[in-house]
């Protein structure tokens, strides 16, 4: 039951992520230094989900740990001047993230 809530929390995430990526292909080039930084983002948020669904709580923190200061620096660095509407599609993506990771605190680090 605990992996159900889980990905119910995450679809939200998932869906304004994979909306930004396509923004990020359809309205502007990316520098290559931003494709690399969204690399190792992707990369953070793909071992923490694993470990969040594995309840590996060290391994997830250490993960979101990285993810967050990656996450502000590309918004910082690289988003400042973006359209509006994709600014706000990051806010909502950010916030749609904050509840899974809400949740997963929620749920604890049971089976």
């Amino acid at each position: 039951m605990r992996a159900l809530w889980l990905a119910l929390a995450l679809v939200p995430y998932a869906a304004l992520a994979g909306f930004d990526a396509w923004l990020h292909e359809k309205s502007r080039q990316v520098p290559l230094v931003e494709k690399w930084l969204h690399g190792g983002l992707a990369l953070c948020l793909i071992v923490f989900v694993g470990a969040a669904f594995r309840a590996e709580r060290t391994l997830a923190f250490l993960a979101l740990g990285l993810l967050v200061p990656l996450a502000a620096y590309d918004e910082i660095g690289f988003h400042g001047t973006l359209a509006m509407r994709e600014r706000r599609v990051h806010f909502a993506s950010y916030a749609a993230l904050g509840v899974f990771v809400s949740a997963w605190l929620w749920l604890g680090s049971g089976p």
